[in-house]
């Protein structure tokens, strides 16, 4: 049982090691540069499968992503 319960912890460890790897947030062209889509293929289904303001928003000039919908965007396009 010892073990199990070391197991767990050292699984909550790595989960909040890679939280702290992976932004909060992606611009468009980061993901562009990641997928090799287009600009406008990004920003489509973004405005198809997003919610204005939660999971994208428009900050100094550049439109973010929210981490979510970045990386199901990123993995679907592998």
């Amino acid at each position: 049982m010892d073990e199990l319960t070391e197991f767990r912890q050292d699984q909550i460890e790595i989960k909040n090691m890679l939280k702290l790897l992976i932004p909060h947030e992606f611009t468009i062209s980061y993901v562009v540069k990641l997928t090799g889509k287009s600009r406008q293929a990004v920003r489509e289904y973004v405005l198809t499968h997003g919610e204005p303001d939660v999971d994208f928003w428009k900050k100094n000039g550049k439109i973010y992503l929210s981490e979510k919908v970045a990386l199901q965007y990123i993995n679907a396009r592998r």
